[in-house]
């Protein structure tokens, strides 16, 4: 029973001895994890103290560098630069004038901007049409100071951590002596003992290790803690976009205010570009033949022409039988040409004893028979002219000198640039009824059209609308059978924000979205929903709010930022 009973405090004594081991080890861990964990290799960002300020009319940013103060002036809606402002500054007592740069910024240079601290800067902005004043506070950082905290820091902490070893090692001695003098026969048992005190020296041992290459201040080669510029334009974890003035003006980015319209419901249809049938003609020949060229040449692609000038010639082809009966009736004619020409001459002869209606007729039947073998004689080897039907261009062209053409085949087209039209289709018939406006879009811009009428039968099931350019507007920059999108504004009113279309962008789920600019150098993404007004503008009925500054030039660059 005694041996039960001693057996049983020793398994308890080394199960305590155990514990008592593995639990300072892990109090020591726990002092020099925040060390550790503070002086970890990780990028610094150094961000340059910075100053923002706007009115309803300027848009001020001041970035320190040193000592000098370099302003970035912009227009507040737009995002246009200020050039050639007279900026007047005043920090504490210090007041001076800011001088411009190349770049389109202004500097101040004074050594009031090198001291850590918080500075009441004021600026009063003077241009050519406006005059403002902007305050803001400058906070300068205290680097040095910050650096000095984070060594002391450091210092205290490695102060405990061997502290904290001293302990354990004095207790670990202490617990060995006493296993020794208890249980010097239990050898097994003080074998393990030792083997969980070694355990924890080791561990010990480990954690100052690791506390002392990742201290602050020392030089560890490729180890050391990069450095970022933390004033590059740069993705933040909120998905806004860090971006400064000065890549703001690299990148030419502008702005616009919104406000809540009542606009025009839109409707995009589908449709083509087709030529006016009343200044547009085809040339065909009649029959079939040879292609000649006409005194000036086969006209070619893109050549004016006018109405009934001569463009090509078609020389009449027909079969050897053919032409045999064409000489053999033209013989014919002419053997009676001559006979009539012949009773002519005797009955003028004969002029006043026979009657002057015979000699009349004698003379109407020789004329004929004339134009008749004149008539037959040319069409053994006759040309047919192919003259143009309407004035326009040349816009298309199907032949060669010598080609062999058949009878209705199209050989030229000719369209008049001016006066081009558009055909849509609409699988709504009741919109003819409710067009207010229509367009497309064009390289020049936005091409306003003006309904002209639609169809009563549908074709591959859509109703066909037509559209003309406006009077007097420049021709359409299209070519005939050109596909197009037509964008006709309803009667229907809608509320909504308009922007121009290339403000608006498609984000990585495929969702429309659209650049705001919150602050001077933060762009916030905001998802809209929105309907198509014309060629070059689309109204936002969702996602944005009144007064808010979009970015309506550069929001695809604005985007790439990463």
């Amino acid at each position: 029973m005694n041996a039960i009973n001693v057996l049983n405090a020793t398994l308890t004594q080394s199960i305590r001895l155990k514990f008592i081991v593995i639990f300072t080890t892990f109090l020591c861990s726990l002092c020099v994890m925040p060390s550790s964990a503070g002086t970890s290799a990780k990028a610094v960002q150094s961000v340059s103290p910075r100053l923002y300020s706007h009115s309803d009319l300027f848009e001020l940013v001041g970035v320190v560098d040193g000592n000098l103060l370099k302003i970035y002036l912009d227009r507040y809606l737009t995002n246009e630069p200020v050039v050639n402002a007279d900026i007047e500054v005043e920090a504490g007592n210090i007041k001076g004038l800011a001088v411009a740069q190349p770049d389109g910024s202004y500097s101040f240079t004074n050594d009031v901007f090198s001291s850590p601290g918080t500075l009441a800067v004021s600026f009063t902005v003077r241009t050519g049409d406006a005059a403002d004043l902007l305050v803001g506070d400058l906070a300068i950082g205290h680097t040095e100071d910050e650096h000095s905290h984070v060594v002391a820091t450091h210092a205290y902490r490695v102060w405990w951590f061997w502290a904290a070893c001293a302990g354990v090692a004095i207790l670990l001695m202490a617990t060995a002596v006493m296993v020794r003098r208890r249980h010097q026969a239990r050898k097994g048992m003080t074998s393990s003992v030792y083997s969980c005190m070694a355990a924890g020296v080791f561990l010990l041992c480990a954690a100052a290790a690791f506390d002392v290459s990742a201290g602050p201040g020392h030089d560890h080669g490729e180890e050391a803690a990069p450095v970022a510029n933390g004033n590059a334009p740069k993705r933040q974890l909120d998905g806004s976009v860090f971006l400064p003035k000065q890549s703001q003006r690299q990148l030419l980015i502008r702005t616009d205010g919104v406000e809540e319209k009542s606009l025009p419901k839109t409707v995009e249809l589908t449709g083509r570009v087709v030529a006016d049938a009343n200044a547009s003609g085809k040339v065909q020949p009649i029959q079939a033949g040879r292609i000649e060229a006409s005194p000036r040449g086969l006209p070619i692609l893109g050549q004016t022409v006018r109405k009934g000038e001569v463009l090509a010639l078609v020389r009449t082809s027909s079969s050897a039988i053919e032409r045999a009966n064409q000489q053999s009736q033209t013989s014919e004619l002419r053997y009676q040409f001559e006979l009539a020409k012949g009773r002519v001459a005797r009955l003028e002869q004969l002029e006043g004893t026979v009657p002057q209606k015979d000699i009349d007729a004698a003379r109407l039947d020789m004329v004929s028979l004339r134009q008749r073998v004149a008539a037959v004689g040319a069409s053994v080897l006759a040309a047919e002219p192919l003259t143009a039907p309407v004035s326009g261009v040349i816009a298309a062209t199907h032949v060669v000198a010598g080609q062999v053409v058949d009878a209705r085949e199209v050989l030229f087209e000719i369209v008049d640039p001016t006066r081009l039209s558009v055909e849509a289709n609409s699988f709504d018939a009741a919109l003819t009824d409710n067009i207010a406006s229509a367009s497309i879009a064009s390289v020049s811009g936005r091409v306003a059209l003006q309904f002209s009428g639609a169809g009563r039968t549908l074709r591959e099931g859509a109703l066909p609308l037509l559209f003309h350019t406006a009077p007097g507007q420049e021709a359409l920059p299209f070519a005939v059978n050109q596909p197009v999108k037509v964008v006709v504004q309803t009667k229907v009113a809608i509320k909504g924000f308009a922007l121009p279309a290339a403000a608006v962008i498609k984000n990585a789920s495929n969702q429309d979205m659209v650049w705001v600019h919150t602050t001077a150098e933060t762009f916030v993404p905001r998802t809209v929903r929105i309907t198509a007004l014309d060629g070059n503008t689309v109204s936002v009925v969702d996602g944005l709010k009144a007064g808010e500054r979009v970015v309506t030039q550069g929001a695809p660059l604005v985007n790439q930022v990463r």
